[in-house]
């Protein structure tokens, strides 16, 4: 299974690296500014004079960071005008960029805004499929149906810039998640094991998705489900049978004979009924199985405190069997952000024993948030960049 915040990448950059000039032309600016230590300064003085709201600093794209492109533009667009006032600042500004794609007008920034409003959904979803403090798997299905309907709108939109980058993106969408075959069955079986969605949300999505064979679908994930139910019974009961053959050898207290005496002089009345009751509460438990009665209960409300793991480790006991398969299947990772990016910072691989040291440092219960760390790897790079400056000055 492929790393699913490398495909919804892979699908932004096939839409976005020929999206528009525009998007080149910012590209051009900033990397213009970030190119010298002097040329940064002069724009962040700039905009303190323009009081722009906003700290975040000046990224630049690269094709193997995730979001990047989004990332500079939405940090980009919200200093329109201090780019314009740059202009007049430094004469070798206008100059550089015209050799290249030129400067960035009114239009471009309005088509740079566009292409963000764009990009803003696809970054909240790396997000959401690059989380590490949190089971995920079961959002994997949910994620490749947001992503269908994202581009599925942006190529009825109107506009035919952006229905230019949903066609690309569509194309790039079909090879990896377009074709019900590369689809893995575990996908599946993570939703039904999500008791917000069970089997009627997956029902909607494989509709959505394949329309088709939709019912073909649903009935090969319903009976793979219960073939694989049937071999976690065999496994979990036969390790019980184990414990209780053990647990057998011990001898326990034989009942003494005035509890014998007592059971003897209870009244014998309501036999056939009690039988009766017992019958039918042992026949309507052997109809059905352990996993049709967690599939037969109501879904769970959807809200933002839900804890899924927290409600299987509560419910373990009613559902044994269904609860040892769906930590089985949630614990399958979909991502290799969280073990990629804790080796690699900004492109320097990094000492482990550094990296230890820093994960602990940090250690928190709080979801980390990816930007303020690019934000504060950019503030290093800029402070090395004027140090080698003062250096290089110095050794002349």
């Amino acid at each position: 299974m492929r790393c699913a915040a490398h495909i919804i990448n892979l699908i932004v950059q096939e839409g976005v690296k020929d999206a528009s000039i525009s998007v080149d032309r910012v590209r051009g600016a900033v990397r213009y500014i970030r190119a010298s230590p002097s040329r940064l300064f002069k724009f962040n003085h700039r905009a303190e004079e323009e009081m722009v709201g906003t700290k975040a600093h000046l990224c630049l794209d690269v094709p193997t960071r995730w979001n990047s492109t989004y990332m500079m533009l939405n940090v980009a667009e919200k200093y329109e005008c201090v780019f314009e006032a740059y202009v007049h600042d430094d004469h070798n500004f206008f100059l550089n960029l015209s050799a290249g794609y030129g400067v960035p007008i009114c239009d471009d920034w309005e088509n740079v805004r566009r292409v963000t409003k764009v990009l803003e959904p696809f970054h909240e979803l790396t997000l959401k499929v690059s989380g590490s403090l949190h089971v995920i798997f079961n959002t994997f299905f949910e994620v490749v149906t947001d992503v269908h309907c994202l581009i599925d709108g942006c190529k009825h939109c109107g506009d035919l810039d952006i229905m230019s980058m949903a066609s690309k993106m569509n194309d790039k969408y079909k090879k990896y998640w377009g074709d019900s075959k590369v689809m893995n069955l575990l996908i599946y079986l993570a939703v039904i094991f999500d008791t917000r969605c069970k089997i009627d949300f997956l029902a909607f999505g494989v509709n959505l998705l394949f329309p088709t064979i939709a019912d073909d679908i649903i009935r090969m994930v319903n009976r793979e489900l219960h073939y694989l139910f049937d071999e976690y019974s065999v496994i979990i009961e036969g390790n019980h049978h184990m414990n209780v053959e053990f647990e057998s050898n011990f001898p326990t207290r034989a009942p003494s004979s005035s509890e014998n005496e007592i059971d003897q002089l209870k009244p014998k009345i309501g036999l056939v009924m009690q039988q009766y009751m017992k019958k039918k509460q042992r026949v309507g438990l052997e109809s059905k199985s352990e996993l049709d009665r967690y599939l037969g209960e109501y879904c769970e409300n959807n809200s933002d405190s839900f804890d899924l793991l927290l409600w299987w480790k509560v419910n373990s006991p009613r559902f044994p069997i269904v609860a040892q398969m769906a930590r089985d299947v949630l614990s399958v990772p979909i991502s290799t952000v969280a073990s990629e990016s804790a080796f690699s910072t900004s492109g320097r691989v990094l000492d482990e024993a550094l990296v230890c040291t820093q994960d602990w440092l940090r250690r928190s219960k709080d979801p980390i948030n990816l930007e303020e760390y690019v934000e504060e790897l950019q503030n290093i790079d800029d402070e090395l960049s004027v140090l080698s400056t003062v250096f290089e000055e110095d050794e002349a």
